[in-house]
């Protein structure tokens, strides 16, 4: 039997566990991201996941499935960001940035970190 290959992480994985990284706090996902080998588990939000309600839930790239809202929705204060004015995300968010994150989390991290050294 031929082992299954090993999934390479989708590009924005690395780029958002930065920004986590930069705000102390924790990188989480929803369920298609565990589903295809990117994130443990025990990293998933949402239905068949965890429940988190923290201070600020910063949703990057996430669309707001309703099995990822119910996991997340009674976070304090939700920031989303997504490329599509419509995704359902932004109908729980408190603040939603339409845009690419391949730009703006980069941009957030590098303000983090430069606020972290100040």
């Amino acid at each position: 039997m031929t082992p299954e290959p090993k999934l390479t992480p989708e590009p924005k994985i690395p780029i958002v566990a930065e920004l986590a990284e930069a705000l102390g706090g924790v990188l989480a996902c929803s369920r298609p991201v565990v589903d295809v080998g990117w994130l443990p588990r025990e990293r998933q939000v949402g239905a068949s996941g965890k429940t988190v309600t923290p201070k600020v839930y910063l949703a990057c790239g996430i669309s707001g499935a309703i099995q990822h809202l119910t996991g997340m929705r009674d976070s304090r204060r939700i920031i989303a960001i997504n490329k599509d004015p419509n995704a359902p995300i932004f109908g729980v968010a408190h603040i939603g940035v339409v845009g690419d994150l391949f730009e703006i989390v980069p941009a957030l991290t590098k303000a983090a970190r430069e606020a972290n050294q100040s």
